[in-house]
């Protein structure tokens, strides 16, 4: 199994954090929570979620191409367990990449910290809540392959299921 080097450094005068030289904001659920929240509230005048989800996809993509290249990291294998890996570090949770094709891929998250989070705060509701993780696999899937992808929630920690699911497919 490969490891991620994360490459993480703290400046302690400006409090941020630093990984792989990219600035970053480690687990905290209270942000992710509110921010979906916001993005929510936003979506109908100014399209929040799609914000969100495009936001976090090309940041991943920038993130885990660039790893990718200096770590000469080449096979599917081994990209796979540095998304999986990289998901984990960041505390979004974790998740397991159980089929990913040409056109398809399927992912279950084990833990979304965001759900978690949500169900914590507000309680368990219907409607889906991890556009960030969405925006993180599609980001991941094209560092991958340089396709654009689309994802859907199909089951979600925030309804109450055991893991969330989500199904992705490459754009037309």
């Amino acid at each position: 199994m490969v490891k991620i080097n994360t490459q993480h450094k703290f400046d302690k005068t400006k409090c941020r954090h630093s990984l792989m030289g990219f600035q970053s904001v480690l687990h905290c659920h209270h942000y992710m929570t509110l921010t979906t929240q916001m993005a929510e509230d936003s979506d109908g005048l100014l399209g929040g979620i799609d914000i969100l989800i495009s936001t976090m996809e090309d940041t991943m993509f920038d993130v885990l191409s660039q790893y990718f290249k200096k770590n000469k990291i080449t096979t599917l294998k081994n990209k796979i367990q540095i998304i999986e890996s990289y998901f984990s570090f960041c505390g979004l949770g974790q998740m397991e990449i159980k089929h990913l094709g040409d056109f398809s891929c399927e992912v279950e998250l084990l833990h979304s910290h965001i759900d978690e989070g949500w169900v914590q705060k507000w309680k368990k509701r219907d409607k889906p809540v991890g556009y960030i993780n969405r925006g993180y696999l599609q980001g991941a899937l094209r560092a991958i392959d340089a396709k654009e992808w689309e994802s859907r929630e199909t089951q979600t920690i925030v309804s109450g299921a055991k893991s969330s699911i989500i199904k992705l497919w490459t754009k037309k």
